[in-house]
């Protein structure tokens, strides 16, 4: 496949490094000296995907310009959520195909998967109560991390004694039915996860530790793959679903 990688920071640099071992080739790149919202569909004509590990700020602009351009794209940026309803209509008005995923780790989504089947019954055990916590490098621009809440509203979703997350620094008695999940930035760290149950005789506790950016790069280009003809909006569950079927 034929790449075009926006955002070439950290993530973008680790994606650069994998996708040639897959036999894929970066064609061309989008950044802050070179921004994708000056581009035309043109400058992608021969891009079969679009890898965008690029700003917050700029995701919506981008999403915006692959539906219209239908390109299809592989989006790692966070922070546009709250917009989730509008983008899947447009994704459907333009029959475009997008995938997105807050953490493109395989493993994560293992630990979702797992977080998912064992959640039923903490909640039958009512003196487990549960947390996530997450650590990331000082350079990491939001906090906390989209997998941490991604994490958290698994939690709630299948947890009848909790009702929200909760990520703010709590300075009095937290509310029993909020989840609360934590963050701490220090040094280089690449990404570490603890969902935690904590009762009164022990704890239970199921975590993932990246060693490196590019179990994330594998996971977005593997992603990337995944797409290649199929239109719609898709996160990394559809394609463990197909996998797995």
């Amino acid at each position: 496949m034929n790449i075009a990688l926006v955002g070439t920071g950290q993530m973008g640099q680790a994606v650069a490094d994998v996708a040639p071992d897959r036999g894929h080739d970066i064609t061309c790149r989008f950044d802050s000296s070179r921004p994708l919202t000056g581009a035309s569909p043109d400058n992608l004509r021969d891009v079969d995907v679009a890898i965008d590990f690029s700003l917050p700020s700029v995701a919506l602009p981008h999403i915006q310009r692959y539906c219209h351009w239908h390109q299809p794209a592989v989006i790692g940026t966070t922070g546009w959520y709250d917009h989730l309803d509008d983008v899947r209509e447009l994704v459907d008005e333009h029959d475009a195909g997008l995938l997105y995923a807050p953490n493109f780790s395989l493993g994560t989504a293992v630990l979702q998967r797992a977080l998912a089947a064992v959640a039923p019954l903490i909640d039958q055990l009512e003196d487990y109560d549960a947390f996530v916590h997450e650590m990331h490098h000082t350079q990491k621009v939001d906090s906390p991390s989209g997998t941490a809440e991604m994490l958290g509203r698994t939690l709630v979703e299948r947890l009848g004694r909790k009702s929200r997350v909760e990520t703010e620094a709590q300075h009095d008695r937290i509310d029993p039915e909020a989840l609360h999940v934590t963050s701490t930035r220090c040094g280089s760290v690449f990404g570490e996860h603890t969902v935690g149950f904590d009762g009164s005789f022990d704890r239970v506790e199921l975590s993932h530790s990246a060693k490196s950016r590019a179990g994330f790069a594998y996971g977005a280009v593997r992603a990337a793959e995944w797409l290649d003809g199929r239109t719609g909006l898709f996160t990394l569950d559809d394609v463990l679903d197909d996998w797995l079927d």
